[in-house]
């Protein structure tokens, strides 16, 4: 039996204000008062950085000189198969519903909250901070930049499409753009894209295969968490698995290509604060 949609008008809300919580998230100790003026200078800085990413994610589908343009339609492409297929795949995947299946896509949905993902991304950031390891720091940072640019994303995409989710029994073709419907939403998946954007970095920051097919494989199975509780269609899936993708690699790019900060502790006679430095 599918299960009925519960999570969409506070969502809405909460995806609205993507780029303050993650602000909010790596500068706690900004607000503090012992954190000083660096930190103050860290939270612009890193609004700085978000920003060229941004519009470095815009262009980067439409570039010809590195053949991301092929790249582009071949997710078109695939996005367009899947959508012709969807109402097969809904099928086949409910016929498939079971207990035990129920439980791990429950998880799924769980590990898949983009809320959740701003979280970790803070956490591995502040215990960068705290271990002095620069290289989970900026990991940290990469993690929450991927995730807000692929949930942005994948809001304004959900409201300029409106495709009606399939449990309103509107059917694949049904879109109200622009409308900012309550169940018409549904392309592309915001928990899809999250996970594969942090599953991106970690990917490319781990040096591990085994982790990267580990962050790869949870990804997934968001994904298909979301179809089995029918709260996506399978192309949305694919299109949200694509977004998550290259907001990681735009962003791991970019600080592979020198554009870090970080911001670390300092220590002078008498007192204690955080310092941002940065390397161009």
């Amino acid at each position: 039996m599918r299960r009925p949609e519960q999570d969409t008008g506070w969502k809405r809300a909460v995806s609205v204000v993507w780029i303050i919580v993650v602000l909010a998230a790596f500068s706690g100790t900004a607000l503090a008062e012992s954190a000083g003026e660096g930190v103050k200078s860290f939270v612009v800085q890193e609004s700085g950085v978000l920003g060229h990413e941004a519009v470095e994610f815009a262009a980067a589908p439409f570039r010809i000189d590195d053949g991301a343009i092929l790249g582009t339609l071949a997710v078109a492409g695939a996005v367009g198969l899947t959508y012709v297929f969807d109402n097969d795949i809904r099928d086949k995947v409910a016929a498939r519903q079971g207990r035990t299946l129920d439980r791990a896509t429950d998880a799924g949905n769980i590990i898949g909250n983009p809320i959740l993902h701003l979280g970790v991304a803070g956490a591995v950031w502040g215990g960068g901070i705290l271990a002095d390891s620069p290289k989970w720091r900026d990991v940290g940072l990469m993690m929450g930049e991927a995730a807000v640019i692929a949930d942005a994303a994948t809001f304004v995409l959900k409201e300029a499409m409106g495709r009606g989710r399939p449990f309103t029994g509107s059917g694949r073709d049904s879109f109200r753009p622009f409308q900012f419907k309550s169940d018409y939403d549904s392309m592309p998946s915001m928990h899809t894209s999250s996970s594969f954007a942090m599953a991106s970095v970690i990917a490319r920051t781990s040096e591990s295969i085994p982790v990267a097919l580990l962050s790869y494989t949870t990804a997934a199975f968001v994904g298909f968490s979301r179809i089995y509780q029918d709260k996506h269609w399978a192309s949305d899936v694919v299109l949200a698995a694509a977004i998550g993708e290259l907001a990681g690699r735009v962003v791991t790019r970019f600080h592979a290509g020198g554009g870090k900060l970080a911001i670390v502790p300092a220590a002078s006679t008498g007192s204690a604060s955080l310092a941002l430095v940065g390397k161009f």
